[in-house]
């Protein structure tokens, strides 16, 4: 089991070191579990997340800090190899909001 606080860390970089470290564990077939707590702590650059469907004037905004979970698991399995372990990784990841 690993354990990380993410009290005072900043978004994208926390994510992209879980990423390494699932990918890395996941290569010598390591039965370890990713927790990680204090996730209301995370800091984030920006406020708001844009996205477009293709179409004109369709640029739409979301706030990132309302849905942290959705987008700190989301973050995570975009950075994982796009392969059959991908999911097999992701149920071995835990958020917590709380000191454990």
């Amino acid at each position: 089991m690993i354990f990380i606080n993410c009290e005072n860390k900043i978004f994208g970089r926390i994510n992209s070191v879980i990423s390494k470290m699932m990918i890395f564990f996941n290569f010598y077939k390591k039965k370890i579990i990713f927790i990680l707590f204090n996730i209301s702590k995370i800091i984030f650059k920006k406020k708001f997340f844009f996205f477009h469907s293709g179409n004109i004037g369709n640029l739409k905004k979301k706030n990132i800090t309302e849905k942290k979970f959705f987008y700190i698991k989301k973050s995570i399995y975009n950075m994982l190899p796009n392969n059959k372990n991908r999911k097999k990784n992701m149920k071995k990841l835990f958020l917590f909001n709380n000191n454990i």
